[in-house]
């Protein structure tokens, strides 16, 4: 088998004006594979793919440092076996 890869969804909330810079700095972030604007509640959805719970937390404090950033909520993805 290969290594594990927990996917954890970063819901992210911003200043209004500060869309493209802190969409700019996510994308800069080890660990998330995809910045996705979205309308409603949140304002971005960063995807992150990483090894460890422990890089997932790195990455979404990263976030929380980013200036422009409110707001964060986090959701760990989980795999089904059947």
């Amino acid at each position: 088998m290969g290594e594990e890869i927990l996917k954890g969804f970063i819901m992210i909330n911003v200043e209004p004006g500060t869309e493209k810079a802190v969409h700019d700095c996510l994308e800069g972030i080890k660990g998330i594979r995809e910045v996705v604007p979205v309308y409603g509640e949140r304002d971005f959805i960063a995807i992150a793919e990483v090894e460890s719970i422990s890089d997932l937390n790195r990455a979404v404090l990263s976030v929380r440092e980013i200036n422009g950033v409110t707001n964060t909520q986090t959701i760990l993805g989980m795999e089904l076996k059947f």
